[in-house]
């Protein structure tokens, strides 16, 4: 699995942002930020940081791991549509603008970056931050104060890319609901949704893909190989991203690790279908034994098992070389055991 790594200029900038207050605040801010994002959300709560010192330890702590998780997810939508290049982008719920950051380094054709952000203090911060970067883009992102329920900017227009990352967690179902209807009436190409992967965060991935769905022209990108309902059960569908942890993270935490794995749960649907089709996804990680490798794979027909015997050598080297998450574009050999 790729090891991933905050955008040089990113990091810079988040550490110049750090210097500008006590570091006792910013730590005691993530610290208690850290707390919060860990418990379970009822879409009930207040907003997750409020204040220059709060959105300084977002930065310091969750915005490293928020970054690594939408940039698999969007890894992972370029997969499936390679020669995609959109231009526009709308990012709802920006925060201080970790989305952009990754999506910008994913496709440089991007051209027009706006951001939706309720909090005043992310807004400030997000500005500072892409004062760091090189691309015109960021530099020039249209920043608007904008609270989800309540007032919007207007008129909206129609974007390539719209993105909601660690949104929908914050919200009541009614909301979620709302939000997610109006983004896929202003997308003209592809609508991102990432949340945490976490066994209480995919229900809501799993009920926006359904709503999702159930609307005009949309088509099933990633992870799903299929449009159909979504077959797990007792389970929940997340995927790793791995992390070098820069400096500043890594004081916050209070640890010594060099990485973490980041796990995110995502759903990424188009107004047009991808050019080719997918048998399935790895949705677990591959089990090796001295007799074969086990690939957990969900498809059109649900969740399966492959068996790769040892004594098919290129095919076991094959799948014991999958990672999680990895696209399974064509049907098994013959030799291979599905169960």
């Amino acid at each position: 699995m790729p090891m991933l790594s905050l955008p040089e200029q990113l990091e810079s900038a988040i550490e110049h942002a750090l210097q500008s207050v006590p570091a006792s605040k910013w730590k005691s801010a993530a610290k208690a930020l850290s707390e919060r994002y860990r418990t379970q959300r009822t879409g009930q709560e207040s907003s997750l940081a409020h204040g220059t010192d709060a959105a300084l330890g977002y930065a310091a702590i969750i915005m490293p791991a928020a970054y690594a998780q939408l940039s698999g997810a969007m890894a992972a939508v370029s997969a499936r549509i390679p020669d995609w290049q959109p231009t526009t982008m709308l990012d709802i719920g920006s925060g201080p603008g970790t989305a952009l950051w990754a999506a910008s380094e994913r496709w440089p054709s991007l051209q027009r970056l706006t951001a939706w952000e309720r909090e005043s203090s992310f807004i400030e911060l997000g500005r500072q931050l892409v004062r760091g970067s090189d691309k015109a883009a960021l530099k020039q992102t249209n920043w608007h104060r904008a609270t989800i329920g309540g007032k919007l900017p207007g008129p909206i227009e129609t974007y390539d890319l719209i993105v909601l990352g660690h949104v929908l967690n914050e919200l009541p179902e009614v909301l979620r609901q709302e939000i997610i209807t109006l983004a896929w009436q202003h997308c003209s190409g592809v609508l991102l949704i990432v949340e945490p992967g976490t066994s209480a965060a995919f229900p809501i991935i799993k009920a926006t893909r359904a709503h999702l769905l159930g609307m005009e022209e949309a088509h099933m990108l990633a992870p799903c190989s299929h449009s159909l309902d979504c077959p797990l059960v007792d389970d929940w569908c997340h995927f790793p991203q791995r992390l070098e942890r820069p400096s500043f993270q890594r004081l916050a935490k209070g640890g010594s690790a060099g990485w973490e794995e980041s796990k995110f749960s995502y759903a990424a649907l188009a107004r047009f279908q991808p050019r080719h089709p997918i048998w399935g996804r790895l949705i677990h990680q591959p089990h090796k034994s001295k007799r074969d490798v086990s690939l957990t794979v969900c498809r059109d027909q649900g969740i399966v098992e492959l068996h790769v015997p040892k004594s098919e050598r290129e095919a076991f080297r094959r799948a014991a070389d999958h990672d999680w998450g990895d696209i399974i574009a064509n049907a098994p050999d013959d030799h291979t055991t599905i169960a």
